[in-house]
């Protein structure tokens, strides 16, 4: 014996029940999207922490540099190609900087160019280690490290 339910029935029930389905979707979604996106915090965190390592690693050349002049080490392999991956990380950790102005970007890839600039032009290890020096106080002050 077969039941019968009114259309008017059916309608409410498959409109109860999709509209059901598509809170419970919507809640899992947004707990799912809501874990996955970093916090703005984290981002600037992020950003301090990858400019933090360029700093230091800057400041580090200082002594691949010294042994460049002593003649037991490789110019390009020891200080120039550090220092461009270098240059390439900061451009895409100030990327992720957007307080950042134009100004304050350019600043520090012409602080790091003038670090490169010293190595090829043979300065003595002091002229070498200040400009380095200076080029990673400048990141740290810009992305605040």
């Amino acid at each position: 014996m077969a039941l019968y339910i009114s259309a008017s029935r059916r309608f409410r029930r498959t409109l109860v029940i999709a509209v059901a389905a598509a809170v419970v979707a919507f809640a899992v979604g947004w707990l799912i999207g809501h874990q996955q996106v970093p916090s703005i915090a984290d981002r600037v965190t992020g950003v301090q922490q990858d400019g933090e390592s360029q700093a230091t690693g800057l400041e580090r050349l200082g002594i691949e540099y010294q042994q460049v002049l002593a003649g037991t080490d490789d110019l390009d392999s020891s200080v120039l190609q550090p220092l461009d991956d270098l240059r390439a990380e900061l451009q895409s950790t100030m990327d992720r900087a957007p307080w950042l102005t134009g100004d304050e970007r350019a600043a520090m890839l012409d602080a790091v160019s003038q670090v490169r600039q010293n190595a090829v032009d043979g300065v003595p290890l002091e002229s070498f280690t200040g400009s380095a020096t200076a080029a990673a106080t400048l990141i740290r002050r810009e992305l605040g490290g």
